[in-house]
């Protein structure tokens, strides 16, 4: 079984931009990738009882996304064994580690300059919970110049 990769989303097709800039360096097959997205939970009971992630992935993600994804999933082959989503909705640094401890989380990946929307009313934002874990990080910048013929190249990659 391959290493698992956290990559945090705002379900932008742009929060796409880092997988595919870290499998250009990629030399171990079969990498499994977590997507993760934080949310606020409702404390309503009956909520919390029918809340379904699928139902939950459609309407935050929605289609543009999710077909985005599974194009990547296909482009990128033997490189990638599995592109999944989960939402991570804990309030302490330690419900974060017991998270990507169940997910076996082997690595996290900081986006250099990118902006997350964390506009969506559920939506929570992640990053202090990533940049404060003890999980190894791995800093990831590209280049987006759209008057480039060869544009989301990667130049920057280094273990933080």
């Amino acid at each position: 079984m391959g290493a698992t990769i956290l990559i945090p989303t705002d379900f932008k097709v742009s929060s796409l931009e880092p997988l595919k800039a870290l499998l250009q360096f990629q030399n171990e097959d079969s990498t499994n990738v977590l997507l993760v997205h934080g949310i606020y939970l409702s404390n309503s009971i009956s909520d919390l009882l029918f809340f379904d992630q699928s139902d939950l992935k459609i309407e935050m993600a929605g289609k543009q996304f999710l077909r985005k994804l599974y194009d990547l999933e296909k482009d990128l082959g033997p490189k990638v064994s599995s592109i999944q989503i989960a939402f991570f909705s804990g309030f302490t640094q330690s419900s974060f580690e017991h998270f990507a401890e169940n997910h076996q989380v082997d690595r996290i990946i900081i986006p250099y300059e990118l902006d997350f929307d964390w506009s969506h009313k559920k939506s929570m934002n992640i990053l202090p919970f990533l940049n404060k874990s003890k999980i190894k990080k791995q800093l990831v910048a590209w280049d987006n110049n759209q008057y480039s013929n060869e544009s989301n190249q990667t130049y920057v990659t280094a273990l933080v």
